[in-house]
């Protein structure tokens, strides 16, 4: 076998190269590069094994610079690599017909390399460039493909709107920022309307996120959908595209779905898909690739004018106790690689599909219910209405219920039902999700607002639960909100002695101040007259007088999907303002 050493490229490597290396520091004086893999017949999987951190398998094209590079973020650090495995190199050399290893300069896939911890490496290099983008880049290059690189960042809709960037909030979630990701044109391409946070997808194209999962929380999501419309001027149409992939269906390299290394693959064409599918395999990901289909049938795919234009969108909510700093790590510098991959042609115009039309089917949609109900609690329910009223006698109590306010997403793109606030539309619903909402209601200086229901993580009928508020109907933008783990509990203060109390809530959001409730349920809103946009530098007019709420119920822990809406006891609200003193 002949062998030709390199200088930490791929061999094939042809169209998206990775950087070249310099040439490694030799054990021996005589200058040489760092060694290479020989093509060889791989093992079943072509790739690391990345469930075992410390321990990566050679695969074709693989030099120890360049996995020096993927382990320790430098390629100078590949004799660390070398002293340590020595013996295998050496073994597995003497079994491909060579005498030697040639100090390292001959290693073959298949040979287990064991990392050692590298205090002048590791330590240095706490973001080091997740191995398997590398690996994967390098079987895109030799299959034939092109590929664009792009980002992720938490895209603040409260700040947006306030900046001028955004027509409305659009009720964003404040405890789950939404991750975003941004992805560059293809060129020639008819511009995107929202770059580069909506992108078209040539016909057979896929988007590949590769990353790391987020800390353990109680829901997390990576959620595609599709925006057509401005954001900038609205309205805009923003449908799911099908079920999200979530913390219960999510696959990844490892036994939890916290923490640890996956892919996604979005695309629309059945033969790009299966081609993706063995790229990611190659790279040490068999086990851990997840689908979102983008199916033809419901969606225009293409680089033109009237093509739809899509959304990556990733929710994380509620960190497990011990975990806040983890999760505001993850959102600050998201573990992630978004790309754009596509089979290269002969052509210069890469806006044209290579590949014949393949389309892939409407996936199934998870079905929502288990026929268990929270109906059941209502008379407690009353009970604590009637409680609530009771405890604050100086105050005139008037009820506001909440309703089903979003569209579901697929009926929703049929009938087109636009957010065009304070008209919802879908509202970007995802279909693990239910939202209902309140209509806006004024709550002035000196009033309070009592939200209560059924704590849906109590009852079983969600994996996360809140009730949100938000400001000005139009802007929508969000103000405070309370989860499932805040609000457990809270209906005691009213319902001291009810076995039902634990499955119910009772949170009180006040401009009372001290002539209002006061202690641990309570949160203290911030006057009438505050100018909202102020703490983000802007001057937008945001009326926060004038309030909403959503109420949220993620993710049902048999169903992995949105609770059925029918089975919910609805949030409800008691807006109270004080009693007039005049006779």
């Amino acid at each position: 076998m002949a062998v030709t050493a390199v200088s930490g490229l791929a061999a094939g490597c042809t169209v998206l190269c990775p950087a070249t290396t310099a040439l490694a520091q030799p054990l021996a004086p005589a200058a040489a590069p760092a060694p290479t893999a020989p093509t060889a017949p791989p093992p079943a999987e072509d790739a690391a094994n990345d469930g075992e951190k410390d321990v990566r398998t050679v695969t074709d094209g693989d030099t120890l610079w360049s996995m020096a590079e993927e382990i320790y973020g430098s390629g100078a650090k590949w004799p660390d690599l070398y002293r340590a495995n020595q013996d295998g190199i050496a073994k597995a050399a003497r079994a491909h017909g060579f005498p030697s290893d040639g100090n390292g300069h001959r290693i073959f896939a298949g040979t287990a390399v064991h990392a050692p911890a590298s205090p002048t490496a590791r330590a240095a290099t706490p973001g080091r460039a997740d191995p398997h983008v590398a690996r994967f880049q390098r079987q895109v290059a030799r299959s034939g493909y092109v590929s664009q690189s792009g980002s992720e960042a938490v895209f603040d809709m409260s700040r947006r709107y306030c900046e001028g960037a955004l027509f409305s909030g659009m009720w964003p979630n404040p405890q789950s920022p939404y991750i975003v990701t941004n992805l560059p044109e293809v060129p020639g391409q008819t511009a995107n309307t929202n770059p580069p946070v909506t992108w078209r997808m040539r016909e057979d194209e896929a988007v590949v996120l590769i990353g790391t999962t987020p800390p353990p929380e109680a829901y997390f999501s990576f959620d595609l959908s599709m925006v057509r419309g401005s954001l900038h001027t609205g309205p805009v149409l923003w449908p799911s595209v099908g079920d999200p992939v979530n913390r219960g269906t999510v696959k990844t390299a490892g036994s939890t779905p916290f923490g640890q290394p996956f892919a996604l693959v979005i695309t629309g064409h059945e033969r790009t898909r299966a081609e993706v599918h063995e790229m990611l395999a190659a790279s040490g990901l068999s086990g851990a690739i997840n689908d979102a289909t983008v199916p033809p049938a419901m969606f225009r795919l293409g680089l033109g004018e009237d093509a739809d234009q899509f959304l990556l969108g990733i929710r994380t909510a509620a960190p497990e106790p011990g975990f806040e700093k983890a999760l505001d790590d993850y959102r600050a510098a998201p573990p992630l690689q978004i790309l754009r991959v596509r089979p290269k042609g002969a052509s210069a115009d890469q806006t044209k599909p290579v590949y014949a039309p393949a389309p892939l089917p409407v996936p199934r949609l998870r079905v929502a219910g288990t026929g268990a109900t929270e109906l059941d609690l209502n008379p407690s329910l009353r009970k604590l209405r009637q409680r609530i009223i009771d405890a604050h006698p100086g105050f005139e109590a008037r009820d506001v219920a909440l309703e089903r306010g979003f569209e579901q997403s697929y009926p929703g793109l049929q009938s087109n039902k636009v957010i065009d606030p304070p008209t919802p539309g879908i509202g970007a619903l995802s279909n693990d999700a239910d939202d209902p909402l309140s209509p806006s209601f004024s709550l002035p200086d000196g009033s309070f607002v009592v939200a209560y229901g059924a704590n849906h993580v109590a009852t079983r009928q969600a994996s996360y639960s809140s009730i949100s508020l938000y400001a000005d109907e139009e802007a929508a933008v969000s103000v405070t909100a309370k989860n499932h783990r805040d609000l457990r509990g809270t209906a005691r203060d009213y319902l001291p002695d009810s076995p039902d109390a634990d499955q119910l809530y009772a949170w009180t959001f006040s401009r009372a101040g001290d002539a209002g409730p006061t202690g641990p349920h309570v949160t203290e809103l911030p006057p009438a007259g505050t100018d909202f946009c102020a703490q983000f530098g802007a001057d937008r007019p945001v009326d926060m007088s004038r309030m909403q709420a959503v109420a949220r119920a993620y993710m049902q822990p048999e169903t992995l999907t949105h609770p059925a809406l029918s089975s919910l006891l609805l949030d409800r609200l008691l807006v109270f303002t004080p009693k007039s003193t005049s006779k």
